[in-house]
């Protein structure tokens, strides 16, 4: 089966679930709405559902025993949700079904783009009046960007690269299809400049580069991306929104592609190098690795819309190293789909969503669906058509890869046997993950690998109050301090935040390609405090859908299975010091008498991000994972000030053996007492190179001797100011750190 007929067989059986979610206005049986018919979002829902059913209506390859429905019978419900649409616009004589009109604001252009190649698709079957209501709208929404939306950007402040990008796309959209518009040539100019500051960075204030014959200083409004090609959108180092922005920009690639016509160049500004860095922050199987985490329902949106940006990567750049992405991402959704057993795309995992919300549930659904009729779609149109003019074919990813941003406290290493990340400035900081780069399934981010503390109130977070990273020949070493708040409690009078501890934390990628090493260590903060529960390490491990929702973990007393998503709450003591996950992932803890927990929630715990319009108690997580701890206490009680909570110290290796691991990792040990201002421990890598790593957590300068060797220590990296001194006699040696200084050292 080719790609195409793969995304057309993906979308037909989503025909009879999304037919459950129609809706007929009572006065308008004319009309047809998907999901909500609101506005906003049930504006976007409605458009790329008419879009998905444009494209099946359309394909000659059409199953429609899978869909239940002919191609003139999809074409119909297309044409009534496209009705719907326009009419329920400004220009419009209807209106949406919360009694409100959609249009002229920042994000209406966003369905539009993304339903437009299902329009084209319509066309043909539109009357004069469909072709006459749809340019009313184009024009309409092209002349309120225009003359009211101004462009602009921001590092931090003001960060919209993806709406720059559709609002850019638009314009010249509307100008493409209607060259006699006499606002064309205005279009055009001012959707330069939005896509000109999409992928925008600092240095372009100062380019000379010409677009439309003006250098591309004189374009620029400000950055929205690093130096290094982060993206700090929505708070944190955001890899969906990069992915966004490069789907955003395939979209009119392609509408210029269907027609013969050369994209503006500014379309494509700085997106060869963002797409470099996104296929880097993707697993072998095309699931995203989201280094900086997410604040929303687990492989979905972005992870849907990297589709169109694989495609655009396949077409433009000559990538076709995609086609393992996307097969690996339709073997995901036909997973997915078959847990469902109802058509649906998510029904299963996200089903408290829809209990509560059928708005951000149909949402959900229809991005899944428009982006497997995008894929449909464009590749019927890569198979029949002529090559597009390219740049030099872009080079398979290589299999080392570092990468850094100061701002975040960002550091990834990507090896053909781990991708380790850390990134302090995070979705849910902070975040680290240390996954062999086909292990796509045991990825979550919410704090992995950073502890966990929690107090009364209803959510809890860690908040980085100062960080430090550096990267080596093969790895990279990150320290930081954060402070545990809560927030919302019980009692009147109660002040609504309240902060719980602060901790120290050091990650080591060590150059061996499979090991990281963690260092917790966490005190109560300056007050008295009530705790719920708390524990070192705090691993998540997936275990649903994807998985089978079955994990096997090894220990020293032999296997244990565990199954995912069921009734039982409870945690595992493992009594061992180290466990293999499915021999894929070890942990190991580098002190003797270390023992791991395993807590299985019983029910999918990672839900959405707790934002103020949102209570966080609505239990309705869309992942299920078990969590792996160390030390751990579930007993709720009171903490004296400055109580010492942790001091965990833990080996992560991508090579999860039990016989790595008892001969090698386990030779781990500590040379500092557990809660000493200093720690410093030694560890070895499974190539057989020994390591010291030392950590000052305070906020002066201490030593420490290290001792038992013959000869000095080589520095593979440091943090802050730290000095080594060989002892006399050559035996051993001491390392003087100063303030919160860190570093890594290789035994000779």
């Amino acid at each position: 089966m080719n790609l195409h007929e793969a995304y057309l067989r993906a979308l037909e059986p989503w025909v009879p679930a999304a037919m459950r979610e129609m809706y007929v206005p009572p006065e308008r049986p004319d009309l047809l709405c998907y999901g909500t018919g609101f506005n906003d979002w049930g504006v976007q829902t409605q458009q790329k559902a008419c879009a998905a059913f444009a494209v099946l209506a359309a394909d000659p390859a059409l199953d429609a025993a899978r869909t239940g429905m002919k191609a003139a019978e999809l074409r119909d419900v297309a044409l009534r949700l496209l009705r719907f649409n326009l009419a329920s616009h400004l220009e419009g004589d209807y209106y949406c079904t919360d009694g409100t009109r959609w249009g002229h604001t920042w994000i209406s252009a966003l369905g539009t783009e993304r339903m437009m190649h299902g329009v084209e698709l319509l066309e043909p079957h539109m009357t004069d009046d469909d072709r006459a209501r749809l340019r009313r709208v184009l024009e309409s929404e092209a002349d309120w960007l225009l003359e009211h939306h101004p462009v602009k950007a921001g590092l931090k402040r003001d960060n919209v690269p993806e709406s720059n990008l559709w609002n850019g796309a638009l314009l010249h959209r509307v100008a493409l299809m209607y060259p006699d518009s006499p606002r064309a040539a205005a279009y055009r100019e001012k959707g330069t400049r939005f896509l000109l500051n999409a992928v925008s960075v600092p240095a372009d204030a100062e380019s000379d580069e010409l677009y439309d014959g003006r250098p591309l200083r004189e374009w620029h409004a400000d950055a929205n991306f690093f130096p290094s090609l982060a993206l700090h959108h929505h708070d944190y180092l955001n890899v969906g929104y990069m992915v966004i922005c490069l789907s955003d920009a395939a979209l009119l690639h392609f509408a210029f592609r269907r027609r013969g016509v050369q994209a503006p160049a500014a379309l494509y500004h700085h997106l060869k190098e963002l797409w470099q860095l996104v296929r880097e922050l993707t697993f072998t199987d095309g699931r995203l690795a989201r280094i900086g985490g997410d604040t929303r329902a687990r492989y979905c949106y972005c992870q849907d819309y990297a589709i169109p940006a694989w495609l655009l990567a396949r077409d433009w750049l000559g990538d076709e190293g995609v086609e393992a992405f996307e097969c690996g991402w339709l073997e995901q959704i036909a997973r997915e789909c078959a847990a469902n057993g109802d058509g649906s795309f998510l029904r299963t995992r996200c089903g408290a969503l829809k209990d509560v919300s059928a708005l951000y549930y149909t949402r959900l659904e229809s991005d899944r669906a428009v982006a497997l009729s995008i894929g449909a779609v464009w590749h019927r149109l890569l198979a029949r058509g002529t090559p597009a003019p390219r740049p030099p074919r872009a080079s398979a990813a290589p299999h080392i890869f570092t990468w850094r941003d100061e701002y975040h406290g960002a550091v990834a290493h990507r090896s053909a046997t781990r991708l380790a990340s850390v990134v302090w400035r995070a979705a849910e900081p902070p975040t680290a993950l240390c996954l062999p780069p086909d292990a796509s399934d045991m990825a979550e981010w919410r704090q992995s690998l950073c502890g966990m503390i929690e107090g009364e109130g209803y959510v809890n977070w860690q908040m980085p109050e100062e960080f430090a990273v550096t990267a080596y020949e093969g790895g990279f070493l990150t320290a930081g301090r954060t402070r545990v708040h809560s927030h919302g409690f019980v009692p009147e009078g109660t002040a609504p935040e309240q902060e719980l501890a602060h901790q120290e934390l050091l990650f080591a990628a060590l150059p061996d390609g499979v090991s990281m090493v963690v260092l917790q260590h966490a005190r109560v903060g300056q007050r008295r405090v009530y705790l719920a529960r708390y524990g070192s390490l705090f691993l998540p491990i997936p275990n649903d859908i994807f998985n089978g929702a079955v994990r096997r973990y090894t220990t020293a007393h032999g296997t244990l299975v565990v199954k995912g998503v069921d009734a039982v709450e409870e945690v595992c003591e493992l009594q061992s010091r180290w466990v293999c996950i499915d021999e894929r992932v070890s942990v190991c803890g580098i002190d003797a008498d270390a023992a791991l927990h395993l807590y299985r929630p019983g029910r999918r715990n990672i839900d959405l991000k707790f934002h103020p319009w949102r209570p966080h108690v609505w239990n309705g997580g869309t992942l299920y994972c078990d969590v792996l701890y160390g030390e751990y206490s579930h007993e709720h009680g009171a903490a004296d000030a400055g109580a010492l909570m942790y001091d965990g110290a833990w080996q992560v290796c991508t090579c999860g053996t039990a016989e790595v691991v008892t001969h090698t990792v386990t030779k781990a040990h500590r040379l500092t007492p557990r809660g000493a201002a200093v720690c410093c421990v030694c560890c070895y890598g499974i190539n057989g190179q020994s390591f010291v790593i030392v950590h000052n957590r305070t906020a002066a300068e201490a030593g420490v001797t290290v001792p038992g060797m013959r000869g000095a220590l080589q520095t593979l990296a440091v943090i802050g100011e730290v000095e080594v001194r060989q002892n006399p006699g050559r035996e051993g040696s001491t390392v003087k750190a100063g303030p919160r200084a860190a570093g890594i050292f290789c035994l000779p």
